[in-house]
Formats: C-alpha cells, structure tokens, sequence
C-alpha cells in the first residue's frame, strides 16, 4: 500500500514537471508500466479533480491542486498571523493557549503555547481533537452555516468523553447559540476531568470558522474567572479574525 502511495505522488509529480501535460503512453514509457495502468492511475486522479483531461488526451495538473495549495497556505497564514496575539492571551492569563485549525469535522492542532504557571497539557502540534466538546471546536461550530451544521450532527457520533460531555444534538444545538450569543464558547470539563477550557473562533474574509483559539487551565482555578476569560479570548480572536480579512457587521 505505502509503494502504491509513493507511486502516485511520483506520478503527480512527473505530470506537473510537464505543463504541455502528459498522455498514458508517455506515463507508461516513463514509468516501465503497462498502458492499462497508466490509464488507471490518469483517470483515477482525474475523478479525484487532481488532474483534468485537455481536449488532445493530455492530463495536467486540475484545480483541486489549487484548493490544497491555499488550504495550506491559509492554515500557515494563520499560524503566522495568530502567533503575537497569542503570546499576549498568554501572558495575560497564565493559561495554555492554543491554537486549532478546522479540518473536516475535527480540529488539528497547529500551535500550542505555555508558561511557568500554566496546567501540563497533553496536547500536541499536529493532534487531532473532536469539535463537540471543546471549546474551541464549539466555538467553530456556533458559525458554521446551518446547512453544514446539520451535515456534522448528522455524521458525527457525540461520543461520551466524560460525564459532563454533551451527547444529545439538540442540547448541543442550543449550546451552540449560547455560543454564538456571547462569542466565546466553554468546556467544563466536557473532554477531560479536571480541565476547564474557554475558545472563540477565528473567521476569515467571509466569514467561514477556519479556526479556534483556546486556553486551558485546572477547574477551580478558571471557573471563577471565566467571563473575565471569555472576553479576553473572544477579543483575541477577534483580532486575529480583523487581520485574516474579517470585517465585523
């Protein structure tokens, strides 16, 4: 599987080396392949989007190419971007601060920040997280639009994570226009025990929840000042949000 893998990315590779684009011969000579195969692999990532057929039989590079090279651009845009008002959220709570950029219905975490005094998190640069009980994630999914929130209700299963976790996706439904209401979203102590979380989302120049941001720190610690928490988290975001090209109404 891992070989077939290195293939087509060895293959993807030759056609974009080539901007006239390719034929399956060329691929078969190229390649030491049969011509049934080369067909197999142009007209697979033909269906993928990753290749288009010109009207002489020769494949180039498609525009699906285009959405993962911005996609990628984007999410490192706003590593870069978030970075300095991240640092201040962190020097202003103590808390670990993290961000996390939406990817499908989970949440990958990109960037991740921590002082002296902050709670050891078991997070990582590159770990993937669920969107229902975090704070983060349920900051993003309070402005997904409607239709692309019922799609998520739809396919994820609300896993039971801890007692405190919301599994009904009614109860989560008016979690979430709380959410919405106020800007910023909280975890009490929905995917971890002991671990209170407060998130908002990061929204780009139209609008979509490429993002969260959260900080994370021991309950009866954050508990009493979550408000205090929440406003500084929301106005983070929102900042983060103004230099991703997002104008406010």
């Amino acid at each position: 599987m891992l070989e077939t893998v290195k293939k087509v990315f060895e293959v993807l590779e030759w056609i974009l080396k080539n901007p006239d684009g390719v034929t399956a011969s060329d691929l078969s000579r190229c390649f030491n392949m049969s011509l049934s195969n080369a067909y197999k692999y142009l007209s697979t990532l033909e269906f993928l989007g990753v290749l288009v057929r010109k009207s002489d039989k020769r494949y180039t590079g498609g525009f699906k190419l285009l959405e993962y090279g911005s996609a990628v651009l984007r999410n490192l845009d706003i590593r870069q971007i978030a970075r300095p008002y991240l640092a201040k959220l962190l020097t202003k709570t103590n808390q670990t601060v993290h961000l996390v950029i939406k990817d499908g219905f989970e949440g990958v975490y990109v960037e991740k920040l921590e002082s002296a005094h902050s709670l050891p998190m078991v997070s990582r640069i590159g770990m993937r997280s669920p969107l229902y009980c975090t704070a983060f994630g349920k900051a993003i999914l309070s402005r997904l639009p409607e239709k692309e929130l019922e799609e998520y209700l739809r396919s994820v299963k609300l896993e039971k994570r801890t007692e405190h976790t919301i599994t009904d996706p009614e109860r989560l439904r008016e979690e979430l226009k709380k959410v919405r209401e106020r800007g910023y979203a909280v975890d009490m102590e929905e995917n971890e025990l002991g671990v209170v979380c407060v998130g908002a989302p990061i929204l780009d120049h139209d609008g979509y929840p490429v993002a969260g941001i959260s900080i994370s720190g021991v309950a009866r610690k954050l508990l009493p000042k979550i408000r205090e928490y929440g406003e500084l988290v929301k106005n983070c975001a929102r900042e983060i949000s103004r230099m991703m090209g997002y104008k406010e109404e």
